[in-house]
């Protein structure tokens, strides 16, 4: 069961408590990310994130580290299209100390001038290398392409030239607007204390003001993905191919159908293009099909790496599976397999307190509510074969589907 509590500027906690366990995570969860963000400020969310770790009025971000470290604790943050979540996981015993930290981190961080500089090339190189990954490279320019027009496309490390042209004021300002209390959440699962995390709470996030009201992310019901094509060259010795289709965002009807259609393509061994392009043709290493689920939208990503003499062969073969689920359905064995699939997948997925404070904080942020495991696992097991069939025609429309290929120079 979770509790839900208030602390008194509003922001809301959510916790989950597990006494069989030694440890505990705890996260602060904020409603912000690329798709908050205007395309001039493209970037500020991933860069602020960056920035919270590099020193406080009391600490400097050597002593952050330190003190983490001392007290054996593990701490990160990331930052996504639609939120950025900064956690610790530490033992029982240690856990308030981890979480002072952290909320000294969130809420007292000096943004030093020099730091920011630092910290700048930091950034640009993650930029640099997730252009030098092709994979990587390949997935964001999809994004891109299919929800072109939207708050999603844009890139969550940011545009090159906003990263270099970001001063001091811009991040302060960036925080002010959107780390209020309204869009703020903190989730907890493990072994801990409700009562004396609930007071550190107050003692350290109290002061976070209210912007009067919560930022809500709202899908454009006119907007409809366009068909788009791209190649891109680099130098490297294999090619990528990425499909985009449509699907339905995190609040829609059809969320779990979406997920065992994806898991039946492509998302195990025993998928239709596991078998066939990678088992069958031998055509390829890495092949695979996964949801792509946010608030204001869905996209099914189809992904596969091949030799470059293999990519018109093997995106062929791609649409051919494509269109024959689309065409013929699915059968009740690859029904019941991919709700065992994702039924146990979720299960395993929540064996850490880690995991299962990021499930917790992210509805409760997103979705204004927790997800018991129960209503996860029932939510699966009700899906219908009707659904699926319905759904088959609104993913797999070929005038929605955006195309990419990531090759070597020499092709």
């Amino acid at each position: 069961m979770f509790s839900k509590k208030t602390i008194s500027n509003g922001i809301h906690f959510f916790g989950e408590s597990l006494s069989s366990m030694r440890s505990a995570a705890v996260g602060i969860w904020v409603k912000a990310g690329s798709s908050t963000e205007t395309d001039g400020e493209n970037g500020l969310s991933h860069f602020l994130e960056h920035m919270f770790f590099k020193g406080t009025e009391k600490r400097s971000y050597k002593q952050i580290a330190e003190e983490f470290d001392d007290i054996g604790a593990q701490t990160n943050a990331y930052t996504s299209k639609e939120i950025t979540c900064y956690y610790v996981c530490a033992i029982k015993e240690k856990l308030m100390e981890g979480v002072r930290i952290l909320a000294d981190m969130f809420c007292n961080s000096i943004f030093p001038e020099s730091e920011i500089e630092k910290e700048r090339g930091v950034i640009l190189e993650e930029i640099a290398m997730s252009l030098d990954t092709p994979d990587d490279l390949l997935i964001e320019k999809l994004a891109q392409k299919f929800f072109k027009g939207t708050e999603l496309s844009r890139s969550i490390l940011g545009l090159v030239g906003n990263v270099r042209g970001f001063k001091r004021e811009d991040l302060v300002a960036y925080r002010n607007k959107k780390y209020c209390a309204e869009n703020i959440v903190v989730a907890a699962a493990g072994n801990f204390d409700e009562g004396k995390l609930l007071q550190t709470l107050e003692e350290s996030l109290r002061a976070i003001p209210s912007c009067g009201r919560e930022h809500r992310y709202v899908k454009d019901s006119a907007w409809i993905p366009q068909p788009a094509t791209f190649r891109l060259q680099k130098d490297i010795e294999q090619a990528h191919i990425g499909f985009g289709f449509p699907g339905p965002g995190m609040t829609e009807k059809g969320r779990y159908a979406f997920s065992i259609v994806s898991k039946i393509l492509g998302g195990s061994m025993s998928s239709r293009l596991f078998q066939h392009i990678r088992e069958e043709m031998g055509a390829a290493y890495s092949v695979y099909s996964y949801p792509s689920i946010y608030c204001q939208g869905g996209m099914l990503i189809i992904y596969a790496g091949t030799s470059p003499q293999n990519v018109e062969q093997v995106s062929e073969a791609i649409l051919k599976e494509v269109r024959r689920m689309k065409q013929d359905g699915i059968s009740k064995e690859e029904l019941r397999n991919a709700k065992v699939q994702l039924s146990a997948s979720y299960i395993l997925g929540q064996e850490s307190t880690s995991a299962k404070m990021t499930f917790l904080g992210r509805n409760a942020l997103l979705l204004g509510r927790p997800i018991e495991e129960e209503e996860v696992l029932q939510n699966i097991g009700d899906v219908k074969m009707e659904e699926i069939e319905q759904l088959l025609y609104s993913i797999f429309d070929e005038e929605q589907m955006v195309k990419g290929t990531v090759v070597p120079k020499r092709i």
